[in-house]
């Protein structure tokens, strides 16, 4: 017990060493990012009861580090639509072959299908996203999700640090990378990142 003490002591003395000398660059919502927020918020207070702008809202709050948020606002789109489920893939899929080097309609294709349980191309879609845009480590962030959720844990671990390389100051990632490392056996490594995930999130990150 003693020693797991020390090694917490250690570990939160390590973490505020490195964030008073080397202050974290983590990511950051944009000016465009906020205003696109605002307008799909407004869209939804405007039309409550509509499944696409609930959608369309709850995939903004995804790559704007609001997942709460999102998950919040996706679940009440059965009760509205039922049949949303099914319409949101053709419909995606038409706005994808129209604009394809749009990354935010392809992350909203990606949530199409995995809302629908195709994971693998869920995936698929992330990926191109990343094609897109190199540096969008939600895409990192959700893929290794659905690698985890398929029982690939070595795949979801290497997405995650692969995401953390770009931005190591995303709590997400490092309470994903926790979970994976836990589902390996690796206890000790697991709490270090619910540690650090819980730390950065207090920064607000």
């Amino acid at each position: 017990m003693k020693i797991y003490i020390y090694f917490t002591i250690l570990l939160i003395a390590s973490s505020l060493i490195v964030n008073w000398f080397f202050p974290a660059y983590a990511w950051r919502i944009t000016k465009e990012l906020k205003q696109e927020l605002a307008v799909k918020e407004a869209a939804v207070k405007a039309n409550p009861n509509d499944a696409v702008t609930q959608f369309d809202l709850a995939v903004t709050y995804a790559y704007t580090n609001h997942l709460i948020d999102g998950m919040k606002t996706i679940s009440r789109i059965p009760e509205l639509n039922p049949k949303f489920k099914n319409q949101a893939i053709a419909t995606y899929v038409e706005e994808v072959t129209a604009k394809p080097a749009d990354w935010r309609l392809r992350f909203r294709l990606a949530f199409a299908y995995y809302f629908n349980d195709m994971k693998t191309l869920a995936i698929k879609e992330f990926e191109n996203v990343l094609k897109l845009d190199p540096y969008n480590v939600w895409a990192y962030g959700y893929i290794a999700l659905i690698y985890g959720e398929m029982g690939e844990v070595d795949k979801a671990i290497a997405k995650t640090r692969a995401g953390l390389t770009i931005d190591s100051n995303v709590a997400a990632l490092h309470l994903l990378l926790g979970e994976g490392y836990i589902k390996k056996g690796d206890s000790w490594g697991g709490w270090k990142e619910r540690l650090e995930a819980v730390r950065l999130k207090s920064l607000g990150f």
